[in-house]
């Protein structure tokens, strides 16, 4: 089936046989709030229906190029939008949970990202901590911490570090289990990743005020 734009359902095998020179890949984690959405559409298992089902997202005109990460994190919540309406969007940012997302990227590399520790961070209980992230952000905090830890590895990797020395740095026990994780969540080696892929933008809606 032909078609410029696609929905693939989470955990369904499928391939591009013939692809267009660049591409926008959306990975949305099916635990946070747009993929619990986007879970309730009754898009099918044929690749018929996944086009089908992408239509709508043709009205979205591409950013013109040089295309900065904000212009990305744009069209991706419009296209969600498009498919699950305003239903997606998280609520106002806690202030508690304005210092975690502004703290956890240099925790990723060297420090405890457990969620007791960072619940006493900013004075909250573990649980209370949980409920405030998945809410604002729309997210659980654990696959959240999960994708800024894939994004770190992929980013030593393509600087030319050793796929053991990016699991290391990103928190993962070793290379195997940083491939494993790869493959898990998008089907593709670090390898894949880092070769061809520009990663602009973590997998959150997250408000920025």
């Amino acid at each position: 089936m032909e078609g410029q734009v696609a929905i693939i359902p989470p955990d369904t095998p499928h391939r591009i046989e013939r692809g267009s020179e660049r591409a926008l890949l959306v990975f949305i984690d099916p635990d946070d709030r747009a993929g619990r959405e986007l879970r309730q559409l009754d898009v099918g298992t044929a690749s018929t229906a996944w086009v089908q089902a992408g239509a709508p997202l043709l009205r979205v005109p591409l950013p013109s190029e040089p295309v900065r990460a904000e212009d990305w994190s744009r069209l991706v919540a419009e296209l969600v939008m498009q498919l699950v309406g305003e239903a997606w969007r998280p609520g106002p940012l806690h202030p508690a949970i304005k210092r975690i997302l502004a703290l956890l990227p240099s925790r990723i590399e060297a420090g405890d990202v457990s969620q007791g520790a960072l619940a006493r961070e900013v004075d909250l209980s573990a649980g209370r901590l949980g409920h405030l992230f998945s809410t604002s952000v729309g997210i659980p905090l654990r696959p959240y911490i999960l994708w800024l830890r894939l994004r770190r590895a992929t980013e030593s990797f393509r600087q030319g570090d050793t796929l053991t020395h990016a699991a290391h740095v990103a928190g993962f026990t070793d290379s195997s289990h940083l491939s494993n994780t790869f493959h898990r969540m998008f089907g593709l080696t670090p390898s894949e990743i880092a070769r061809g892929i520009e990663w602009v933008g973590e997998q959150s809606f997250a408000p920025t005020k």
